[in-house]
Parts: C-alpha cells; structure tokens; sequence
C-alpha cells in the first residue's frame, strides 16, 4: 500500500445509500458471507466513491486535502485504516499499473 496504488472496487459488492448511511452488500459471495453488511463513515464513504481503478490513493489523498480541513497525517492514518479493512473483506483489490518504464 503506497501512495502509487490504484484500487478497484471488487464487482461483487454493491453500494446503497440507506437513510443517509453508505452501506456495501457483498453479493455473489459464500453463503456464511451472505449475512454481511459494512456501513461506511463518512471517510469511508467519500474513498469508496473515489476509488475508480484509475487514480492513485496519491491523487484522491491530495483531492481530500483540497476538499476536507484534515492534516496529511491524519488522513493518511484513516485511509490506510479503511484500506486495510476494504482489503481484508475483499471489498476492494490493488490495480496493476505500469509506469511506462522499460525497466
């Protein structure tokens, strides 16, 4: 996880706005996965709208530091946070990218 990472959003989890809250249902998955829900936070919510498989976790952390009134610190803190947990319930995936090298 560093600031060059890209993540995908994993097609089997689905996201409904309910009563204000961002939730993901896990759809397509084991049946003892079947009775999961995640409510995302705030934070959350706004990484997993960003989250495109296209920008970098660098290019959606200085978008926030654009739009919040939050330390670099602390929001590094939070996102490796939410990764972390995104990542362990397989929510979301990190992306191959090439940098163009020839290397």
């Amino acid at each position: 996880m560093g600031p060059a990472t890209v993540y995908v959003k994993n097609p089997d989890y689905v996201q409904r706005e309910v009563a204000g809250e961002c939730i993901l249902v896990p759809i397509r998955r084991r049946l003892t996965d079947s009775n999961s829900i995640y409510v995302l936070n705030e934070t959350g919510t706004a990484l997993w709208k960003r989250i495109d498989g296209a920008r970098s976790l660098q290019d959606i952390t200085a978008a926030f530091l654009d739009e919040y009134d939050v330390t670099t610190e602390q929001l590094t803190q939070d996102f490796e946070t939410l990764l972390t947990d995104l990542l362990s319930i397989q929510a979301i995936d990190e992306v191959s990218v090439s940098d163009g090298s020839t290397d």
